[in-house]
């Protein structure tokens, strides 16, 4: 295993166990495992490497900017996708973002089952992919008719997403 991946891998373990249980993913965290993975890119790879990193890390943010700036989800999972593209770089980030979809989308379908409100969950999804395709806040701004939000700690299905795509992926 590329020591890369094996670095990613525990880093996606810590933080899906901290945001499962604290539902956050912290900065010491993110910015730690970022900066060491741009340090490595740069040692390993030179300027070149630096580059691998740093594109990485942009499109680990660019990939969940847009539901962060619309809350739909917290900056601690823009972080951890920045931190991972740093050291998966931008190709292997992307084809896990795949998965990691695939995932949270499925742990977001069992919440609203186990809410016993997937009706109401439904249509409110429907009316915040509308908001989200004319680039308005995810939120319904009614509460007397939208139930309480579910918190989903998608550090979960990010960490789980990117060992699908290392085992399924070739890269294990």
């Amino acid at each position: 295993m590329r020591p890369e991946i094996a670095v990613a891998a525990v880093t996606l373990a810590f933080a899906a166990y901290i945001d499962w249980k604290e539902h956050r993913v912290p900065n010491w965290l993110t910015f730690s495992a970022w900066g060491i993975g741009l340090l490595y890119q740069g040692w390993v790879g030179g300027i070149e490497g630096l580059e691998y990193g740093m594109i990485g890390s942009a499109v680990g943010i660019a990939v969940l900017i847009l539901p962060y700036a619309l809350n739909g989800m917290g900056a601690g999972d823009v972080k951890l996708m920045a931190a991972v593209g740093a050291w998966v770089g931008a190709s292997d980030l992307l084809n896990a973002f795949l998965w990691i979809a695939l995932i949270g989308g499925g742990m977001g379908l069992y919440a609203m089952i186990r809410s016993r409100q997937l009706k109401k969950r439904l249509w409110l999804v429907l009316t915040a992919s509308k908001n989200l395709f004319a680039l308005k806040k995810l939120d319904m701004g009614n509460s007397e008719s939208t139930p309480p939000k579910i918190l989903l700690p998608y550090g979960v299905p990010i960490a789980f997403g990117f060992y699908a795509y290392f085992l399924f992926g070739g890269l294990l």
